[in-house]
């Protein structure tokens, strides 16, 4: 009593675990690498694993009497950081899973 299927099953695992590989050395890339976004003077700048590593203010920004648009612009620039950052690494998830449409942390 064999189990014929099996042979495609070991297949499937190997391509599995050369996938995660892949994918291991994708996320160290994207740690390594910068993602940058401007808002009105308000400059962000994250890595891939959405660590923000640097804020610049243009000191014209700094106006006590419009703290409300400082703050916006501090928010906008910061969002599309991270939307940059998580583009960035979709893109590169892409050529790796073949667009399989795999959630995000599932490897």
């Amino acid at each position: 009593m064999g189990f014929p299927n099996l042979g495609n099953m070991g297949e499937m695992i190997k391509m599995a675990l050369e996938m995660q590989g892949q994918l291991k050395k994708v996320k160290e890339e994207l740690a390594r690498e910068m993602f940058e976004a401007t808002n009105n003077g308000v400059t962000f700048k994250i890595n891939g694993d959405l660590e923000i590593k640097e804020v610049k203010i243009d000191a014209k920004m700094v106006d006590p009497n419009n703290i409300g648009r400082l703050e916006k612009a501090v928010f906008e620039a910061a969002r599309n950081a991270i939307k940059s950052a998580k583009d960035g690494a979709a893109r590169k998830m892409k050529g790796i899973t073949g667009g399989m449409g795999l959630p995000p942390g599932l490897m």
